[in-house]
């Protein structure tokens, strides 16, 4: 079966994070900063704010939310059960895809260079920071496979940046047993036979 093209704006509700954020303010929200994702998924560091008046629900993050960041977008988060509630910052796009696209499939495409590329594209920019916005977003183009198959490359995707995370983890351990090594070869311990 041939993928049908569609624009994103057709198959997801895409919104500017929330603004108006400080220190003062009468309601208190977990927000989401560009830095509180990694590239493998894992959801970092959430900080309280405060804000003068309160934010819809519709504004409130839900599961399956995609968060794609405003400037230089490499990677992206899907969101989970935990981060539930919580708020975007002003410097992410939130992409909140309809019963028709899996999230996890939505995900791996917004990290494609293929389909990110329609917005420099779409905006002949070719400057050094790459800013997306609502409307730029939900002008590219996406192929639309049927949700069985959505589901299957969504998975591989999840799987793949769940490789990725215990690489990392894999090659942080390794780099602690060399430098412990090393460490008690050059006091001296090396030499115990």
């Amino acid at each position: 079966m041939i993928p049908i093209e569609r624009q994103l704006g057709e198959v997801a509700e895409v919104m500017a994070g929330v603004t108006g954020f400080g220190t003062v303010g009468n309601y208190r929200y977990r927000v989401v900063q560009p830095n509180s994702f990694s590239d493998t998924g894992v959801m970092d560091t959430v900080e309280p704010q405060n804000r003068s008046d309160e934010i819809s629900e519709k504004q409130r993050l839900a599961i399956g939310d995609i968060l794609v960041k405003r400037l230089n977008p490499s990677f992206v988060h899907v969101v989970a059960l935990e981060s539930v509630g919580t708020v975007a910052s002003q410097n992410l796009l939130v992409v909140r895809p309809s019963v028709e696209i899996d999230p996890y499939y939505l995900g791996y495409l917004l990290e494609q260079k293929e389909v990110l590329g329609q917005v420099e594209h779409v905006t002949g920019s070719a400057a050094a920071i790459k800013a997306i916005s609502v409307k730029k977003l939900a002008a590219i183009t996406i192929p639309i496979i049927s949700i069985a198959e959505q589901r299957k490359v969504g998975e591989i995707w999840k799987l793949s940046r769940k490789r990725k995370e215990l690489l990392n983890e894999y090659m942080a351990e390794n780099d602690r047993l060399v430098s412990m090594l090393a460490s008690k070869i050059i006091s001296g311990g090396g030499n115990e036979r």
